[in-house]
């Protein structure tokens, strides 16, 4: 008996793995039109009988949608060819390659898995690859066009499909991507939509392709969407904690990067985290800015001839030089007012010649800076200099140029 019910069993094993294919797949392979494959797969999904029948499922949509895009396509490549002006369906063609490119990576996903017997044969993966090039390409003039149109939901959809396909195992260390000269401008792009779709957590991630892109251009672009799209993610003190964390490790893959430092920085300035600010600067006295945030901090701190030499190391051609200038006057003419009230006389405000000799050259040395500041800004668009200015040319009976500045 006991070898009877073996062989039963066996019978039964033998029977289900050559049955035939079932019928929810049968049914799937028979339509006619995309929309009706993927409607049969949404509903019957979890009829199909393996893996391998997925990935059979998923391929018969990724046909269909090529069906539709290369209709379309053979119309606009006639047109170019033979000058012709016949009608291209261009949105039923993009939405026909973000379709194709969606299902043949959810084909992967099945076809790479192993079989019955434990062995992973693909049966998709080479064929997919190879007909769904001209689909990316489509997919990035999508987004081009969209976001042209002011489309920034189908820009980014579009975008994000280019980059999303690169990733994925289907495409990923192919030659096309090997070769893809397009990928950091459209992470670029993508980030762009989403900010505009206000969508920026999205936007942070799709622009980490493009901040490593050879472009100068697209690369400086990147870290200032990047950077923007983090700090808006901020809305309460556990979104701030993130933030700063986050900072951090952007900081470590990119340490010579003064825009993702000046962004740390400010994040540990405004959580008051000023022990680690210092920390941060003295490990990377390379960066320009550690000068600067050390200049700041001491300057909070009232430590003026400190701030001042920190201030004194930053190049005129640093991007923040006007600040820099501006602060440090700020620190000079502070550093006047406190000698002032510590060497005039308490009841006549009256002081020794010497002293006053001191500080008028104190007051000339913040005049300096000041001018300089009027020289870099003389609208006063980033800095407001010239109520300060005009008030040490008071203080020096400098009456004309005191003047000047009246109506300013």
């Amino acid at each position: 008996m006991k070898k009877l019910l073996i062989l039963a069993i066996m019978f039964v094993a033998s029977a289900t793995a050559f049955a035939g294919d079932s019928d929810a797949l049968k049914a799937i392979l028979k339509a006619k039109t995309y929309a009706e494959a993927e409607n049969l797969l949404k509903t019957t999904l979890g009829q199909l009988a393996n893996d391998e029948e997925k990935a059979e499922a998923y391929n018969k949509l990724v046909s269909l949608a090529m069906d539709a895009f290369d209709e379309q396509d053979k119309v606009r490549l006639t047109n170019q060819t033979l000058g012709k002006n016949d009608p291209v369906d261009t949105k039923a063609m993009y939405e026909a390659a973000y379709n194709a490119l969606t299902n043949a990576m959810e084909c992967d996903k099945y076809d790479q898995l192993p079989n019955a017997k434990g062995k992973i044969k693909p049966r998709f993966h080479d064929k997919n690859l190879s007909r769904l090039a001209a689909a990316r390409l489509a997919v990035i003039n999508a987004g081009v066009e969209a976001a042209n149109s002011q489309d920034n939901v189908n820009g980014y959809k579009y975008f994000r499909m280019y980059l999303t396909s690169a990733e994925s195992p289907l495409f990923a260390g192919s030659d096309q991507i090997k070769n893809d000269a397009n990928l950091g401008l459209a992470s670029y792009y993508a980030g762009r939509c989403a900010i505009l779709n206000e969508d920026y957590g999205a936007a942070a991630d799709a622009l980490n392709v493009a901040l490593n892109d050879t472009n100068a251009e697209i690369r400086n672009g990147a870290f200032d969407f990047k950077l923007y799209a983090m700090n808006r993610s901020q809305k309460t003190a556990a979104d701030s904690a993130k933030f700063l964390n986050d900072m951090k490790e952007l900081f470590k893959q990119y340490p010579n990067n003064e825009k993702v430092f000046g962004s740390l920085g400010d994040a540990l300035l405004s959580q008051e985290k000023t022990a680690e600010l210092i920390a941060l600067c003295d490990a990377n006295p390379q960066l320009p800015l550690a000068g600067i945030y050390k200049g700041m901090v001491a300057m909070n701190d009232k430590k003026y001839d400190e701030a001042i030499a920190a201030f004194s190391n930053i190049s005129p051609d640093h991007g923040s030089y006007l600040q820099v200038v501006y602060n440090r006057a700020i620190c000079k003419l502070n550093k006047a007012g406190d000698f002032q009230d510590s060497h005039a006389n308490k009841n006549t405000g009256a002081m020794t010649p010497a002293d006053e000799a001191t500080l008028k050259q104190l007051l000339n040395d913040a005049r300096a800076d000041f001018e300089k500041a009027r020289e870099l800004d003389p609208d006063q668009q980033n800095v407001r200099w010239a109520a300060l200015l005009r008030n040490i040319y008071y203080n020096l009976g400098e009456e004309e140029k005191y003047k000047e500045l009246e109506n300013m």
